[in-house]
């Protein structure tokens, strides 16, 4: 019993996924349009843990490169699946939009 016990916990606890901290990088935009993109990928059982002020800087840090003061977040985050498994997503990009500011 005590057994089963100790394993039906390891289970729930490796279904559950892993809390796992990630770093957004700017990973697309355009100068011209003043839109910066930043991105981080996330395995099939990670819980990606990011910062909206992380992602921020790492927005306005790209903006003030291109010649503007700062960044604003725009619209939600986006995940879409990169790797398709047979029966569920095993990598996932999440992304998010920022307009750089005069």
């Amino acid at each position: 019993m005590k057994l089963s016990i100790t394993a039906l916990a390891l289970a729930v606890a490796v279904l559950s996924g892993c809390a796992t901290p990630k770093q957004w990088e700017a990973t697309g935009g355009s100068k011209t349009d003043g839109v910066v993109q930043v991105s981080y990928e996330q395995g099939q059982f990670e819980n990606g843990q990011s910062t909206a002020a992380q992602g921020l800087a790492t927005a306005t840090e790209r903006c003030k490169v291109w010649g503007y003061k700062n960044a604003e977040q725009s619209g939600s985050e986006k995940s879409i699946c990169k790797t398709m498994g047979q029966f569920n997503c095993l990598q996932t990009t999440v992304t998010q939009d920022y307009l750089c500011k005069r």
